[in-house]
């Protein structure tokens, strides 16, 4: 699998994480040249300490996970603090109860502002858009959202629900999203093949809860 490494994040975000598993991870992400670690938003400051400031690899967070229905506001003080500990890369989970109300203007209008703080500070930003919940048409209108507001990555899932990976739906997903945007893609349960395939197809980035080496 080393050719797959540097297309992998691994990502830890489950209730019930702990400092050692994280360690763990972290020590994968270092010897291995993995892309990134993602951790929830309080143990940020620490792993930036332990990655340090010049380390390549990306030390990714969330904010409004897993549903996204936090006020907007909050969202932007949970962004603040995670750029100050030093998040490298933001994730932001899009409002699902928004998502599924009649008028989108609300997420747009997120959007745009918490693009815009992520982006003055010179990081890249995230959307996470639950793509099980949605229909064809709804997922097409939400990518086309967030390519407009000027997201780095758009990411398929939260990895807080239980999917079974399907190559064909990450396949599709990766159709959707224009190639002037990065995608992530959750693929916990995918084979060594199977995640080569994404690698191909332009996928830039493989999250994984866990590894196998």
């Amino acid at each position: 699998m080393n050719h797959l490494f540097p297309y992998i994040e691994r990502t830890l975000l489950h209730p019930g994480v702990t400092i050692n598993e994280q360690y763990d991870a972290l020590d994968e992400v270092t010897q291995l040249g993995m892309a990134g670690l993602t951790v929830a938003p309080f143990w940020v400051k620490k792993f930036r300490r332990e990655l340090g400031d010049t380390h390549p690899a990306v030390l990714s967070t969330v904010i409004g996970y897993p549903f996204g229905y936090q006020r907007t506001e909050a969202k932007q003080i949970e962004i603040e603090w995670a750029l100050k500990d030093g998040a490298s890369e933001i994730e932001v989970v899009l409002n699902t109860s928004a998502l599924f109300s009649p008028s989108s203007v609300w997420l747009k209008i997120e959007l745009a502002k918490l693009v815009a703080l992520v982006h003055a500070q010179e990081k890249f930003f995230t959307v996470i858009l639950e793509s099980s919940l949605l229909g064809p048409e709804q997922l097409q209108k939400m990518v086309k959202l967030a390519a407009d507001a000027g997201v780095d990555f758009i990411k398929n899932a939260t990895g807080a629900l239980p999917v079974t990976f399907s190559l064909e739906a990450a396949l599709q997903f990766r159709q959707l999203v224009p190639r002037s945007v990065g995608v992530k893609l959750v693929a916990d349960g995918a084979t060594e093949q199977q995640m080569e395939e994404l690698v191909a197809r332009g996928v830039e980035r493989i999250s994984l809860s866990t590894i196998f080496v």
